[in-house]
């Protein structure tokens, strides 16, 4: 399985270990864990947007019929 290397400060390696230990999980099972709900998190978070975008320009002419003095 293809894999990347990541640095960390002894720190943040050392708080990592404790979290992995409290979720009793292995540190590169959280280290995946956390970079790809982020990830995730993101593109849904993006593809949500350019979704509502087009549908807020599809109905915008119709809007603007309705109600052309805006919302004020």
């Amino acid at each position: 399985m293809p894999g990347i290397t990541i640095e960390f400060t002894e720190q943040e390696l050392a708080e990592l270990r404790a979290e992995a230990k409290e979720k009793g999980v292995a540190i590169k099972r959280l280290a995946h864990d956390i970079l790809t709900e982020d990830v995730v998190r993101r593109r849904q978070k993006q593809r949500f947007v350019e979704g509502a975008v087009r549908f807020a320009l599809e109905y915008k002419p119709e809007f603007e019929r309705e109600f052309p003095q805006g919302m004020r």
